[in-house]
């Protein structure tokens, strides 16, 4: 049952994005400048498998691997609060990722997470329309499932991530707040199993010419529930079957599909 804890993560994430996502757009933060170019995606997963390479390739020297992250969490959370706090929000990305560098309890590492699960949906959620996301999403499910059963570098990029400490795994520990003692007795999933369904479902939102149920277009609010149906299901597997498992086929596959009965539907 612990594990289900994540499906309140990625429904904050997904709020939290798609609150988000005017702010970005009238601060011009935007990563494509023509969002329905499918090439965009294509980039997107070359800067994946390129970032991969690069820490695989380095995490044999830890201080200096960690010291480059940690600069790389900073800039991120940095960029992603510079919409709400503007030249102040690089007080609370250094207040984070000193906290991260010193006592990084497990709730420190998911609120971090969380800014940058969050951020990152939107602003690429913005940047590409639905078909690229689409594209994005496919691909990216084909890689994590051959990565992690087949050539298993990314079970291999998780033992490395989860010694640094750093906000790229969300964990829902048993018990305590030291990070020590709760990452041999916690669950843990990905950021971009969070991250990619997300930028689906607010493309899906920014771009869809749909009705809306109160806040949100139903092609969005499809895509969340495919994402968190395909979660739930991860979920059983992980609970059924003990060891590490590919993220990305469920909860991508989930958006697409929940995405694309909306479009029919609506």
């Amino acid at each position: 049952m612990l594990r289900y804890a994540f499906v309140l993560i990625f429904l904050t994430t997904s709020t939290i994005a798609l609150a988000t996502t005017p702010s970005y757009k009238q601060a011009g933060i935007v990563v494509f400048e023509n969002p329905s170019d499918v090439s965009n995606s294509i980039y997107y997963i070359l800067l994946i498998i390129g970032f991969t390479a690069f820490i695989l390739l380095i995490s044999r020297w830890k201080n200096l691997l960690r010291h480059i992250l940690y600069f790389l969490v900073f800039i991120s959370i940095y960029y992603v609060l510079i919409p709400f706090l503007s030249i102040y929000g690089m007080i609370v990305a250094a207040l984070l990722t000193i906290l991260l560098a010193v006592k990084p309890n497990w709730i420190v590492i998911d609120i971090s997470a969380l800014l940058l699960a969050a951020g990152i949906a939107s602003i690429f959620g913005i940047s590409l329309e639905p078909l690229p996301a689409i594209v994005l999403l496919g691909i990216l499910a084909i890689y994590d499932a051959i990565s992690v059963y087949k050539t298993k570098h990314m079970l291999s990029l998780a033992d490395s991530i989860t010694d640094l400490k750093i906000p790229m795994l969300f964990i829902v520990p048993m018990k305590g707040f030291d990070f020590e003692k709760a990452k041999d007795k916690a669950a843990y999933m990905g950021v971009g199993d969070v991250v990619m369904p997300n930028i689906l479902i607010v493309s899906a939102q920014y771009f869809s010419n749909a009705p809306m149920l109160y806040f949100i277009k139903y092609p969005a609010l499809f895509a969340m529930l495919g994402s968190i149906i395909g979660m739930i299901a991860l979920i059983y597997l992980v609970e059924k079957k003990s060891g590490g498992h590919a993220g990305l086929p469920f909860l991508n596959g989930g958006a697409i599909v929940g995405y694309l009965i909306a479009k029919l539907l609506f």
